[in-house]
């Protein structure tokens, strides 16, 4: 495990040197346009359609500064909420499709996430498509408290890890459990009010908001967090809607549980069939699981009450009906099969109804 943080810290500063190279060639390229620009101002003008002369101007007419998004103009700067903070998601990445820490929080401060990096490079016999480093987590931050009039701070009540911290290798890839990156070794957050000056901002956490130099930025443009301890900076896009977030958990899990079941209908082997259907058993459950939380937090509590006692209701009978088709086969060598199959089927069902009740 030791092994893989330091791959973890070595690509971190790779990707910040990267970075800073990025950023210098585009400094070099603004200077050379703002003085070429000043030259051309100076010379370049045309007549308008009156034969007055009209100087070129390279100002945006509307008037728009640009230094707030549409995005993040319904926030209340004067007060912040994990209301307000759940309108956006949140990411910090490398920048080059590399790895990435996604999470979002939601109104009672709740927040959820996962981290994801990939080596193809590095195979072996039993994983000959590379590897893939995971983390999937969750956690509570609480006390929001205003510093100044562009930040604000809150802290971290507790993270957890959701996934099992065990290597596994399925479907030609190892599957190797890290610590959470984003959130790493986090106590206090940083909140950074969209028009807060770019000046007042490390120069470390620039670089992870990927701070536009070219276009000589002066202020941010998006709420933004900082990892206070790490100095990492943490990027917000507006959130998609709770039916687009559900319906993807959804799509996504229906191509894997359909590729488990080509590979089921292909098994030669008892074990073999086991395996594949365990892993149906665990994707459907993880979307169960993320449907509902959609559920949980975009309804009402006395629609979420009815729901909630349906449910209860539900589980009984999923598991009643797995059992009697494990049971068809009097405690053999197949009933495993029979259960997790009818498990895995019943559940996808259930997500499939559950996005009925989202708008």
């Amino acid at each position: 495990m030791n092994t893989q943080h330091k791959k973890r810290k070595k690509k971190r500063i790779r990707t910040i040197l990267i970075i800073d190279f990025v950023l210098l060639l585009l400094a070099g390229g603004c200077i050379f346009f703002i003085l070429n620009r000043k030259e051309s101002d100076d010379t370049a003008t045309e007549l308008n359609g009156n034969n007055e002369i009209q100087v070129e101007s390279s100002k945006d007419s509307s008037g728009d500064n640009g230094n707030v998004s549409e995005t993040s103009e319904d926030i209340d700067d004067s007060t912040i909420t994990f209301a307000d903070l759940a309108k956006y998601s949140y990411s910090f990445s490398s920048g080059a499709g590399g790895w990435e820490d996604d999470f979002d929080i939601e109104k009672d401060g709740y927040f959820h996430g996962s981290y994801h990096d990939s080596d193809m490079g590095d195979t072996g016999e039993d994983y000959p498509d590379g590897i893939r480093y995971y983390c999937d987590y969750e956690g509570h931050f609480e006390n929001i408290q205003k510093v100044d009039e562009y930040t604000y701070k809150m802290q971290m009540k507790d993270i957890t890890i959701l996934n099992d911290d065990k290597e596994y290798i399925a479907d030609g890839v190892k599957y190797v459990p890290l610590s959470p990156y984003a959130l790493s070794g986090a106590d206090e957050v940083d909140i950074y009010m969209p028009g807060k000056p770019v000046s007042e901002i490390d120069e470390q956490v620039q670089r992870w908001l990927f701070i536009d130099y070219q276009e000589q930025q002066d202020t941010l443009d998006n709420l933004a967090l900082v990892n206070v301890a790490e100095n990492q900076g943490i990027v917000s896009s507006e959130r998609i809607s709770a039916k687009k977030e559900a319906e993807g958990f959804y799509n996504t899990t229906e191509n894997s549980y359909d590729y488990y079941g080509d590979m089921l209908s292909e098994a030669l082997t008892t074990a073999d069939m086991v395996e594949i259907t365990s892993s149906q058993v665990r994707i459907s459950d993880d979307c169960l699981n993320n449907i509902w939380r959609v559920i949980k937090y975009n309804t009402d509590e006395a629609e979420f009450n009815k729901i909630l006692e349906e449910q209860r209701q539900w589980l009984k009978d999923r598991d009643a009906k797995a059992q009697e088709s494990a049971d068809e086969y009097d405690g053999g060598s197949f009933a495993s099969v029979a259960y997790n199959d009818t498990y895995a089927s019943v559940t996808m069902e259930r997500c499939k109804k559950l996005l009925e009740y989202i708008e």
